[in-house]
């Protein structure tokens, strides 16, 4: 896995956590899989280590479903609403019809949830970041509205907009390419030990 990082334009500090492992899905239906390699366990284990409060907000653009096969798009499209509308919230902020797929289908372009930060949202999160081309999530120190006004314009700021401003100490994000970040702001964490903290996890507590 490879560890990437820099100090960003906004002033945020970005750690970047890149393993692509392109999965049997609707492009691949040949692809040889190994789940040994899939890195999303890893990833979980870095949330949970920073992610620190009773509840996460999620913001998501576009569902995509690359490395999913037809059965899994289809059920991920139907499960992950019902467990956000049944644990927590769930809006559609962007939404649209458009040819994909040699059909007509409804495309969700921003969609925000949230859930109380539990083993159940754990296990769901993978889901997330397969079904989505790009998944936001952080532990908030804001409210559910002002979250749901500031990613209705995410195109224009990005979600990093969300540590600078104090809203929460770590953001998280995936994109479907396989690469998943850790942003904050550095004059209240050291990037060293945030650093050194995320090799830990990756490298000495996952080979033990």
């Amino acid at each position: 896995m490879r560890i990437d990082s820099s100090f960003e334009t906004d002033g945020s500090y970005c750690i970047w956590l890149s393993n692509f492992v392109m999965k049997r899905g609707l492009f691949f239906p040949s692809l040889q899989y190994n789940s040994a390699d899939d890195p999303m366990p890893r990833f979980i284990e870095v949330m949970k280590c920073f992610a620190k409060d009773d509840e996460m907000f999620f913001g998501h653009y576009q569902n995509d479903g690359l490395n999913l096969t037809s059965e899994e798009y289809i059920q991920y499209s139907k499960e992950i609403p019902e467990f956000f509308k049944t644990y927590g919230r769930y809006e559609e902020l962007v939404t649209e019809i458009k040819k994909k797929r040699k059909a007509n289908a409804y495309v969700s372009y921003l969609t925000v949830c949230s859930s109380p930060l539990n083993f159940e949202l754990y296990r769901m999160i993978p889901k997330l970041f397969h079904y989505y081309l790009e998944t936001t999530c952080f532990c908030p120190k804001i409210d559910w509205e002002t979250f749901v006004q500031i990613y209705h314009d995410y195109m224009k700021h990005g979600g990093r907009a969300f540590v600078m401003n104090g809203f929460t100490d770590f953001m998280f994000s995936y994109a479907d390419s396989g690469k998943f970040s850790v942003s904050f702001d550095p004059s209240l964490h050291n990037p060293d030990t945030v650093h050194d903290e995320i090799r830990r996890l990756l490298f000495d507590v996952w080979e033990e």
